[in-house]
């Protein structure tokens, strides 16, 4: 019977043998291939003094060196667009960007402009300090209370007036 090591030293063996024979099939397959590529390149050194191989060669490198000149122009179009674009994409950012600057300017009452009735109302409401829709309609002669009623709430939720309900009677204030 055969002791622990002498079983390992046996396996051992048996593996080292593998690995032998892999690196021996390598080191074969290496061989074959290098042999593959000697036998292309003395063909090649063959052809080389064949003065119809190198016409042809030269005839091949033209037709590949137009494609690439032609790939080259079409991405300079594409690109000369792509330019182009982005300089129409920024001119129209800095148009909204203008209005947007302008669309963010906090509203104040100095700042708002308003129709020449609203401004009017705006001025009877400040000297009369307080005002009702019906005061409105009989100042600015309307023929109900909606239109007055409604002009003075646009205002209200402006900011221009702040209104106050007492009762059954609303009255605007001025800010």
């Amino acid at each position: 019977m055969l002791s622990c090591k002498q079983l390992s030293k046996i396996g051992k063996n048996q593996a080292t043998t593998k690995d032998r024979q892999l690196r021996f099939k390598s080191v074969m397959d290496e061989r074959s291939e290098f042999e593959k590529v000697t036998e292309e390149f003395k063909r090649f050194q063959e052809q080389v003094n064949n003065p119809v191989f190198i016409a042809t060669l030269m005839h091949k490198l033209s037709e590949e060196r137009s494609s690439t000149n032609l790939l080259f122009k079409e991405l300079n179009v594409k690109l000369d667009r792509l330019l182009a674009l982005e300089d129409r994409i920024k001119a129209m950012e800095a148009k909204f960007g203008e209005r947007a600057a302008i669309e963010q300017i906090p509203a104040t009452r100095d700042a708002i402009i308003l129709p020449e009735i609203d401004e009017s109302i705006v001025k009877y409401v400040q000297s009369k300090g307080k005002v009702c829709a019906e005061q409105v309609q009989m100042k600015f002669k309307y023929k109900g209370t909606n239109a007055a009623s409604s002009r003075l709430n646009r205002l209200t939720k402006e900011g221009i007036l702040r209104k106050v309900q007492v009762g059954r009677k609303v009255f605007f204030l001025p800010v």
